[in-house]
């Protein structure tokens, strides 16, 4: 796996060994002490003891579904490394495009 690749998808809650705690979030550029001081600013808003942060990430690196979906919902710093994009095409191929003759009629008097 590259190590900025964040191509995780909300719903998967396998954690591989190699992962760090940024990547559990789709998140690989972050250390673990930025994450793990979110994690405290979080428990914190929550009126909830901080000591309690080392536990979470513990239990979310072990896979468990209700430490990963508590992660995904701290408040993380901006990127500041490029995003992984997949390309995409931002015009489309030719196309050709005709008409049947068949489909229309022309009459008219000669006089």
């Amino acid at each position: 796996m590259d190590e900025y690749d964040m191509t995780i998808l909300p719903n998967d809650h396998s954690v591989r060994d190699d992962m760090n705690c940024g990547a559990i979030i789709g998140r690989a550029d972050l250390s673990d002490d930025v994450v793990v001081d979110a994690i405290k600013d979080r428990l914190a808003s929550c009126n909830r003891s901080v000591e309690q942060a080392d536990s979470i990430v513990s239990a979310a690196l072990s896979g468990d579904a209700e430490a990963v979906s508590f992660l995904r919902t701290i408040q993380v710093p901006a990127p500041t490394v490029r995003l992984s994009m997949p390309p995409q095409a931002l015009t489309r191929g030719e196309q050709r495009r005709g008409l049947s003759l068949s489909q229309f009629r022309f009459s008219w008097t000669r006089g």
